[in-house]
């Protein structure tokens, strides 16, 4: 089945950040959020999942164990379980992108 954007479950998270749930299972989940200019999620590691976040427009800056990395459109980073991390928007315009997790972050998100 076809989802989108303008489909998939939405919701807000954070500072006025947007999330769209494009696969939510148990074992994958695939979710399109949109951060505004300056906004930044909380720091956090998960003890099971593995997530790759890749950018679809703008300029991301990820928190990896203490390092920056920062993402261009149509570039991506992988955290694997158990590493401290941190999704921000430093920049002046919105950042776009994917988050795939497997299995899901549900239940397993454990603030730093």
């Amino acid at each position: 089945m076809k989802i989108s954007k303008e489909s998939a479950e939405h919701y807000i998270w954070g500072d006025k950040c947007d999330g769209w749930r494009l696969v939510n299972q148990n074992d994958l989940s695939v979710i399109h959020e949109r951060m505004p200019p300056n906004t930044f999620e909380a720091r956090h590691y998960h003890t099971k999942s593995r997530q790759f976040f890749f950018v679809l427009s703008g300029t991301a800056t990820l928190e990896v164990n203490g390092e920056l990395e920062n993402i261009a459109p149509l570039e991506g980073v992988e955290v694997p379980p158990h590493i401290p991390h941190q999704m921000m928007n430093r920049s002046n315009e919105d950042v776009e992108f994917l988050v795939i997790s497997q299995p899901t972050t549900k239940e397993d998100r454990i603030p730093v």
